[in-house]
Formats: structure tokens, sequence, C-alpha cells
């Protein structure tokens, strides 16, 4: 009788005790880097280290318009693509740093720079720095904010994939 009280005891604590504890454990992921959603986006600009630049503007039926870059095989869709997962990045930290600070993270000659204008011609200017030591974050910041923002590596990539339509520098 002892032994099948004592097991039940056992078997509550593991399928409900136990279960809500890893809950509580879960880590949320942090907020949005950027509070846009894709359609709120009506101008894109991405300038590499290099000089090399796209520059892209949706119309009122929400086509693009190249206005510097290279036009490649599904370049609107890899527009789309891009914004949709850049204002997907999370914050895992931010932290504030001083002037003397940005070199630390790629931020005194970021990589690149991306520039939203919502439709409301409200301006993000967002650099993108160094990855993180152990390359599985990324250092980005907003220009106008001393915080620095670290994100996810998924932007690298995400980079990598808007690269062929930057126009090279002249």
């Amino acid at each position: 009788m002892v032994a099948l009280l004592l097991l039940g005891l056992v078997v509550y604590y593991s399928f409900f005790e136990y279960n809500a504890s890893l809950k509580e454990k879960e880590i949320k992921p942090g907020p949005l880097v950027f509070e846009l959603r894709p359609w709120e986006v009506k101008k894109v600009e991405i300038q590499r280290l290099d000089g090399a630049e796209f520059i892209g503007e949706r119309t009122e039926g929400s086509r693009w318009i190249l206005l510097k870059g290279n036009r490649i095989e599904q370049w609107e869709s890899k527009v789309n693509d891009f914004i949709f997962n850049l204002l997907m990045q999370v914050e895992i930290e931010k932290f504030k740093v001083e002037n003397s600070q940005v070199k630390d993270y790629g931020m005194e000659n970021p990589a690149y720079k991306i520039i939203l204008t919502d439709i409301t011609d409200k301006t993000y200017q967002l650099l993108v720095g160094d990855s993180t030591p152990g390359r599985t974050s990324i250092y980005v910041k907003f220009v106008e904010s001393p915080n620095v923002i670290i994100t996810g590596a998924i932007l690298n990539h995400q980079m990598w994939k808007i690269v062929p339509l930057l126009a090279p520098a002249y």
C-alpha cells in the first residue's frame, strides 16, 4: 500500500510538477528589433562598406521599383523576403555603449547600413556590425540610439541572400 502511494506521488510529480518547472524556465523571445510590419515599408536602402548599394521603392500597388542595384531574377521576391525576415529579428540583448566603444562591435565601420522608410516617411537606419565571439549572433545598432543590440545570426544569412542586388560603387 505504501509502495502504491509512493508510486502515485512519483507519477504526479513527474507529470505535473516537473513539466510546470520546465515551462517556467522556458526562454521567451525578446522584442522585435523593428516595430514595423512588411507592408509598412515603402523604401529600402542597403549600403555595404565598400560602397555597393541597393535602393528599392514600393509603389501604391505594392510593386517594387528598382532605383539602384542589380536587376536579377526574382529580385522583387528577394526584397520582400529580406524585409519580412529582417522585421522578424528579435532582440536577444540590448546594452548601452559609449562612442569610444562602438568599434568593439564593428559599428565604427559597419559591414552594412540598412535604411528603411515607412509609409509615414519615418526612416530607420540600422548598422550591421560584427558577429558575436561564438558566431551565434550579430551586433546591430540604430544610428540614433546609444544601444547595441544582439540579434540572431540569421541576419547574416539574409544579408548574403540580398548581396547580388547590390550595385558596385563606381
